[in-house]
């Protein structure tokens, strides 16, 4: 029941000159700050702009709650609850990141965090989804597939979550346990995990030889700090080994550091060719080249999925814009379409202080920009826009059989130099037999479907058709190479 009163006062009451003060307090706090922004920038501030105008609303109604709310509620809450309020209206990739989250994403990237070693999204519903488990890690042996939908975490729901609160949740002291529960496609109900966390440091460079064929295999796992180093010197040896042709696997790849995208980028393209160009409110604010000539100029095949986002995409884009070499994807599908630039911007007030008083620093993340290929396709989908769908397609198709891309995952090149934490995860009972590929490349992570029982019949060893497609169409390239380079 909601009870509507209407109170008339025959005098201006105390109560209604504080909310007045208050109100001019607010609107002019409002257009200082703006003045001040404004002769930073050297524009004129247009008081007659709308927020300004509107503003006073919010102090009103944060006045009201406040005194009249049945329960006492804390003014932080109040404010923390507006801020968050404000993000739910922008894109998943936007937040405001309290004081905990903003120190939990200055530790993430200085790499010293403890997790279960997933990669997590929101999806375009802002349902919270593995993109991809990392092999080895302990979501990976617990039995994690990308595209789970992470409906619970310690029987908390994930609605309306935020990547920064998820983050928060899932990582914590080496050793500790999460307990989530998944969605699966396919699954009857809910299914349940309880993970271990572990350290974890994730090798983001893998490579072999395919002798027989002078093919050189390299899988990125992410773009990190040391990535275009690394590859460098692979493809350095690639060349004093005679390889003629190139398979560079970005498939669950789900980004990093732009820089490196850059770097990688640069590897394979002639110098001064662009790369990507970021597009804000101003229209196109930068647009990077090639500073340097190639490494490698053997014929290259890049294998991507929906599951090679961000980084991996602003490489695959600038490849294939360049005719540098062909993209390779299962049937129907496109790269995942993550092309965003977030800005950190640290705040100047707190809501919180420290026990010496001093302000406790929070942040907000807000997508600045778009990714744009060299022809200027944009990587992100355009909401009502067919003809933008996002990501990145691919040169050819490969059909692959049901289940594949889940089974992919824990059978690429990749082992993760994992820290294991004092207590030792469960061992399989001694009369299961483990099964161990065979394949040099598949040293991905085990699931617990292999733990359940023993297989009725011998597995079925895994064949990535994808990959072979690449070898098949890589063989053709160094043909035609070969050919032209007499």
């Amino acid at each position: 029941m909601t009870e509507q009163t209407t109170t008339r006062a025959h005098g201006v009451s105390p109560r209604l000159v504080i909310l007045g003060l208050l109100l001019v307090f607010c609107s002019l706090w409002l257009r200082g700050r703006a003045a001040d922004r404004a002769a930073d920038s050297g524009k004129k501030i247009d008081v007659s702009d709308e927020f300004y105008q509107m503003a006073p609303v919010l102090c009103e109604v944060y006045m009201s709650i406040r005194d009249k709310y049945v329960e006492p509620v804390e003014p932080k809450v109040l404010i923390e609850g507006a801020i968050r309020g404000m993000f739910a209206e922008l894109d998943p990739h936007s937040q405001w990141m309290p004081v905990e989250d903003y120190q939990q994403l200055e530790k993430e990237t200085e790499g010293e965090f403890s997790g279960i070693g997933i990669h997590i999204i929101l999806d375009k519903n802002r349902v919270l989804t593995v993109l991809a488990p990392i092999p080895g890690t302990p979501a990976a042996k617990a039995g994690l597939l990308p595209w789970d939908r992470i409906v619970e975490i310690e029987g908390e729901s994930t609605k309306n979550i935020t990547l920064m609160e998820a983050v928060k949740k899932l990582t914590g002291p080496t050793g500790t346990k999460v307990k989530i529960a998944v969605y699966r496609e396919g699954a009857s109900d809910y299914l349940h995990f309880t993970i271990e966390r572990a350290q974890i440091k994730i090798d983001s460079v893998y490579s072999t030889e395919i002798k027989e064929n002078a093919i050189g295999y390299v899988r990125l796992a992410k773009f990190s700090k040391e990535t275009s180093d690394d590859l460098r010197k692979v493809l350095e040896q690639f060349n004093r080994d005679g390889i003629k042709g190139i398979i560079l696997d970005v498939r669950f790849n789900t980004g990093g550091l732009l820089k490196e995208a850059i770097d990688v980028t640069d590897l394979f393209l002639t110098k001064g060719k662009a790369i990507v160009s970021t597009r804000g409110r101003a229209g196109i604010e930068a647009t990077h080249y090639s500073e340097n000539d190639p490494v490698v100029d053997q014929p290259l095949v890049v294998l991507v999925n929906r599951g090679s986002a961000s980084a991996s995409e602003i490489f695959a884009g600038a490849v294939k814009d360049h005719h540098r070499g062909y993209l390779i994807a299962p049937e129907g599908t496109r790269t995942f379409g993550k092309g965003s630039v977030q800005t950190i911007e640290e705040l100047v007030h707190s809501l919180e202080r420290d026990e010496d008083g001093n302000p406790r620093q929070s942040a907000v993340r807000i997508t600045t920009a778009k990714f744009y290929t060299p022809n200027g396709t944009r990587i992100e989908e355009v909401e009502g826009d067919p003809k933008q769908p996002g990501g990145i397609a691919p040169d050819l198709e490969v059909t692959v059989p049901k289940g594949y891309e889940r089974e992919l995952f824990s059978n690429l090149l990749g082992e993760v130099d994992l820290e294991e934490p004092e207590t030792k995860p469960a061992q399989p009972p001694a009369d299961v037999e483990t099964p161990r590929p065979e394949d040099e490349k598949t040293t991905g992570g085990a699931t617990d479907e292999f733990y359940l029982k023993k297989p009725e019949k011998p597995e079925e060893k895994f064949v990535d058709v994808q990959l072979e497609e690449a070898k098949k169409y890589l063989r053709l390239l160094i043909m035609e190479h070969e050919r032209k380079s007499r």
